[in-house]
């Protein structure tokens, strides 16, 4: 087993132990309610353990041992795992926004407490909806505040822990600024390669970003460090997004478990279709004008898209702008002063490069 595999596997098994156990605190808190406390606290921390990379407190606690390696926190796991806490906040809502059903292979919150409604109550179909629609968005409320409870639950010093509720605060609000962002380009026709970037970091790249930051910050890194950090998961996470704009209209289904027609039917703002829309002829423009967005596009119209995206160069553009966000990205962590702890840097540029080129 790689050394890459083995400080995954290790640390995702402290991170999953700290999140169990920070979660159960919260229901034993609520216990004395009653039985729909503890069911909605269980129904939280089932939503939450039922899967997931743990990206963001892992890239938390590998930064932090790339600067110091010894912990000197008394919980420095249940802090890394404040942004992975925020993220399943906004899943929740994300799950209810694009009328999800199933998550991780299991229902959605709104899913889960719409049919609980109905079978507790009998209630009509529109009344379980909106039921399972308000525990959604009380779901995501109380786990975007759990979140940041995570971090003062943590015993750090004053001034760190205020440090980090700063990060928190601000990856939260990049989140939200960025899904903003995201609905609005679909119809803006003057979207460019810098609106996009900037989508992408508030809506992907932040938390990656954050977490780093947080991570360090603990470890009292210098300046130049949190700069080198903050540039590697903003590039990392911006690259992560175009890798995943190429699966999203390349991939193999089969692997990535998500449609490859999906944003093409959507006319979604990927980099692939600014791209496009700036290398194309003039008659592979007036075909992606025709095409995208249409209802019941077909499989020939889709792979009449694909087919643009490649012989207009715009696929090879978009693998060109990732490889030298990856490159720069992993370039700031080697260069940066004092150097970081080898095993730990090692780690991370494995990472870098498994997030960027991954084919699911």
């Amino acid at each position: 087993m790689s050394r890459f595999k083995e400080i995954w596997d290790e640390e995702v098994e402290r991170i999953n132990f700290a999140l169990d156990e920070f979660i159960s605190t919260k229901r034993e808190a609520a216990h004395h309610m009653g039985p729909i406390h503890d069911q909605y606290y269980d129904n939280i921390k089932e939503y939450i353990m039922r899967g997931g990379k743990r990206l963001r407190p892992l890239a938390f606690i590998v930064a932090h041992k790339a600067v110091k390696r010894e912990i000197e926190v008394n919980h420095l796991y249940r802090a890394a795992c404040s942004l992975e806490i925020l993220h399943n906040g906004s899943l929740l809502h994300d799950d209810l926004i694009d009328h999800d059903e199933t998550r991780r292979g299991g229902p959605t919150f709104h899913a889960r407490y719409r049919e609980w409604y109905r079978e507790q109550f009998g209630a009509k179909p529109e009344k379980a909806a909106d039921f399972g629609m308000t525990l959604a968005i009380l779901g995501g409320d109380s786990l975007i505040n759990l979140g940041s409870e995570a971090i003062n639950a943590s015993e750090l010093k004053p001034e760190v822990g205020m440090k980090l509720l700063d990060f928190y605060q601000k990856g939260f609000s990049d989140l939200v600024e960025g899904v903003l962002l995201e609905m609005t380009m679909i119809n803006n026709p003057d979207v460019d390669e810098d609106t996009y970037l900037e989508m992408v970091y508030r809506k992907t790249a932040t938390l990656f970003q954050k977490a780093l930051q947080m991570g360090a910050t603990v470890a009292e890194a210098s300046d130049a460090q949190l700069e080198a950090f903050s540039e590697f998961g903003i590039k990392v996470g911006q690259a992560f997004q175009m890798q995943d704009d190429i699966l999203g209209s390349f991939g193999d289904e089969a692997m990535t478990g998500k449609s490859a027609a999906g944003d093409i039917k959507e006319a979604k703002k990927t980099m692939l279709l600014i791209k496009a829309l700036q290398k194309s002829t003039l008659e592979q423009k007036a075909k992606l004008e025709s095409l995208l967005g249409k209802e019941d596009l077909s499989d020939e119209e889709v792979d009449e898209v694909r087919a643009v995206f490649r012989e207009s160069g715009a696929l090879k553009a978009t693998e060109d702008i990732r490889d030298n966000l990856l490159r720069e990205a992993q370039e700031a962590l080697k260069t940066t002063e004092p150097p970081l702890n080898p095993e730990y840097l090692e780690f991370l540029i494995a990472l870098s490069e498994f997030l960027t080129t991954r084919a699911f």
